[in-house]
């Protein structure tokens, strides 16, 4: 790290080893882009045992262009009052599965591919690159749960998102993710492949750090505030998060109880529950929940580095 305090006199300013990018040393952990000096940083080693197929095809490259089109994302009553559901806790295994998907279909000269076809790759991809330690991908890309919850937490909702579109012939959309995975057609949105195409510490670094890139950050804000016009309320959720903790709170039974007292959120486990009706089984429900929505919630914020990338801090060190 070479230091900048001379230039910026209002903090640690210092100039990367490894990107030369300058940030703050008293508000980050590290680079913010590539990781470089991170406490938490583990280093994937990159190897040709990575690859997939014998001809050296690495799936997790940024891919190149192909002919796709633009989709508005799903807007329903859980889109428009929380946003993503509670389960799905990170952007990285998403965006993972839309370049394997995006190199795959110019592999294949395609323009769709049957979902359980790239769940096998993708699941191949993931257990080759040790993924199993990072937060969202398979525990054991073996295992049908670890798959499942893949598929209907992280693929399902970035298909909410509009990044994929999906399709099955003579099923409608709102029962598309009842079907069978052989039965599902998948591609990659506009949205989606420009989402891919952005460098990735994880991906294009080899290195084990869930924080995304200054590039992503702008790029993802700026999506999540579209789409948040168009009903899909996963800015205006993450913006009253961020908001709550910045207020001096923290991230545990302070923001639990948040939620548990959220109207709108407490109105939104009632429109599905079937405890809705049983007072005492219903707030047990939501005393569960609350948890599990505000980890994840706060996981994001990790993630767009807005909240500092350490447990159990909460410490505010960029806007959103």
């Amino acid at each position: 790290m070479i230091n900048l305090s001379i230039l910026h006199p209002d903090g640690n300013w210092v100039k990367c080893g490894n990107c030369s990018s300058e940030f703050d040393l008293n508000k980050n952990n590290g680079c913010p882009l590539c990781g470089f000096g991170s406490n938490n940083k583990l280093i994937i080693k990159k190897n040709k045992n990575s690859l997939i197929k014998d001809n050296n095809v690495n799936y997790l490259d940024i891919p190149n262009d192909l002919k796709v089109i633009s989709k508005k994302p799903i807007v329903n009553y859980q889109t428009k009052t929380v946003g993503s559901w509670g389960m799905f806790n990170s952007f990285f295994p998403g965006k993972a599965i839309l370049r394997i998907l995006a190199n795959l279909l110019n592999e294949n000269k395609s323009e769709s591919m049957k979902l359980s076809d790239l769940i096998k790759t993708s699941s191949e991809v993931f257990n080759k690159r040790g993924f199993s330690k990072l937060r969202g991908f398979p525990n054991n890309p073996k295992k049908d749960n670890s798959i499942k919850r893949l598929v209907y937490h992280f693929i399902e909702t970035f298909e909410e998102m509009s990044f994929f579109i999906v399709n099955s012939p003579e099923i409608k959309r709102e029962k598309i993710w009842n079907e069978q995975w052989n039965n599902i057609n998948i591609t990659l949105s506009k949205e989606g492949l420009e989402f891919a195409k952005i460098r990735n510490i994880v991906l294009d670094n080899y290195e084990f750090v869930q924080v995304l890139t200054i590039e992503e950050k702008k790029w993802l804000l700026e999506y999540l505030k579209k789409i948040d016009s168009q009903g899909y309320k996963e800015y205006s959720m993450l913006k009253n998060v961020f908001e709550f903790i910045k207020q001096g709170h923290n991230g545990k039974d302070e923001l639990w109880d948040w939620f548990r007292k959220n109207p709108a959120f407490v109105d939104y486990v009632k429109e599905w529950s079937r405890k809705a009706n049983n007072p005492v089984a219903f707030n047990k429900q939501i005393n569960n929940l609350s948890p599990t929505f505000a980890a994840s919630k706060l996981a994001l914020l990790r993630e767009l580095n807005v909240i500092k990338n350490r447990r159990n801090d909460y410490t505010i060190i960029s806007d959103l």
